[in-house]
């Protein structure tokens, strides 16, 4: 399945509220087949009460007292190793990986609100971007969804997923893997169920084994 030689690091970002659902269980065979590899690192957003509200109190020594500019305030932070903990830990995190999978539900076409200010916060001027960026990391995005599969169809060659992929995970630096979706998935039987876990298995396997050109540890 994997070059028994070539370990790796994947980070697995949970953003799904309820343990038992099947966004859950696709985080956990992700980094059981991952594990088999190398190591793995799970961080699941709802179970660790992220605040993922950008505040000026996340800021205590500030670039300025009269506005509140939060990209000027992070690249500042960024500048002076001034991190609050919970975002030096989550960095450290996207530091140390070679893989990053994040798993959320697919709500409005986005990702759940948790995720997106992990993001927000953690994603943060001079370190995911600017100066400094997360280049020689692979992502891939694994989704649920209730709509029907057909709606993910690419529309002038870019899928619904598009903005997620270039507008964040390219901007800052990743090479991109193929998008995993669950669609139908209030509806799916237990064996629609075990064939999306098989693919999406099958789909981990392919596209995020190591690859000779992957960086050197660090």
């Amino acid at each position: 399945m994997f070059a028994a030689e070539a370990k790796i690091r994947t980070l697995v970002v949970l953003a799904h509220p309820e343990k038992r659902s099947f966004c859950a269980e696709l985080a956990r065979r992700a980094a059981a087949l991952l594990h088999s590899v190398g190591e793995v690192r799970i961080i699941d957003l709802y179970e660790e009460a992220f605040d993922p509200v950008i505040r000026p109190a996340h800021f205590p020594q500030r670039a300025s007292s009269e506005r509140f500019e939060p990209m000027v305030e992070q690249g500042r932070q960024s500048a002076t190793g001034a991190v609050t903990p919970d975002i030096a830990d989550h960095q450290a995190a996207l530091q140390w990986c070679d893989r990053l999978v994040l798993v959320f539900p697919l709500w409005w076409w986005s990702m759940p609100a948790i995720l997106k200010g992990w993001i927000d916060r953690v994603f943060s001027t001079d370190f995911a971007y600017g100066s400094q960026d997360l280049s020689g990391r692979i992502a891939m995005l694994c989704a649920t969804a209730e709509t029907k599969a057909e709606r993910f169809a690419a529309i002038d060659g870019n899928n619904p997923l598009h903005h997620i992929e270039r507008g964040i995970l390219k901007f800052c630096g990743f090479e991109v893997a193929r998008s995993f979706v669950a669609a139908n998935i209030y509806s799916a039987s237990d064996a629609d169920r075990h064939k999306l876990l098989a693919n999406f298995e099958g789909l981990v396997s392919q596209q995020l084994a190591p690859k000779t050109a992957d960086r050197e540890s660090t």
